[in-house]
């Protein structure tokens, strides 16, 4: 995605608008704002193995659930938090008013090219209330796409599970049904 475009979930109020994307930083970053309504609930707890994520406020507040331990931290305006390779988190605005923040990667990560796809598969109808892909194997190229890696799983058996997904993606054409979110 170009800088300066942004999504948006018809479903859950969220949109992301790129600020630096992979090809200006060729590959270095992505830097995106992301605005979140207000309580919005957090994606799955999860680590990344290729990237870090700093999480900067811009308004409102933005909770943090960080570690094993699930420790909450709050960012208010101008603050910020790196969080590093294999470190598990998730994040929420938890809040009775809206968050705008901003995540830069680094390097870049498959985070934005994931959330086209999700935004564009809930526009479409096919999301829950969190605003993912309710399909199982929809969800599971999501996943593959943000390399996210979920702590209560064995890394090797993601990665096996993640490979067969991306295969019958692959052989059900549903790679190529994806693509035009992100063309």
């Amino acid at each position: 995605m170009r800088s300066g475009l942004t999504i948006r979930n018809d479903r859950t109020g969220e949109s992301l608008t790129v600020l630096i994307s992979e090809l200006d930083s060729l590959g270095a970053r992505q830097l995106y704002e992301v605005y979140l309504p207000p309580h919005r609930p957090s994606p799955p707890r999860h680590y990344h193995l290729a990237f870090t994520e700093t999480f900067t406020v811009l308004e409102g507040a933005l909770d943090l659930f960080l570690d094993r331990e699930h420790r909450h931290v709050i960012l208010n305006p101008g603050e910020s938090l790196t969080v590093q390779l294999r470190q598990i988190h998730t994040f929420a605005n938890l809040h009775d008013s809206p968050a705008r923040i901003t995540v830069d990667t680094r390097p870049a990560g498959g985070v934005v090219q994931a959330f086209q796809i999700a935004y564009g598969v809930a526009n479409d109808g096919g999301s829950g209330p969190d605003g993912l892909p309710t399909d199982p194997l929809t969800r599971l190229i999501f996943v593959r796409t943000t390399q996210g890696y979920w702590p209560q799983i064995p890394l090797l058996v993601q990665k096996i599970s993640f490979a067969a997904a991306n295969l019958l993606a692959h052989l059900t054409g549903l790679h190529r049904r994806l693509s035009r979110y992100y063309r």
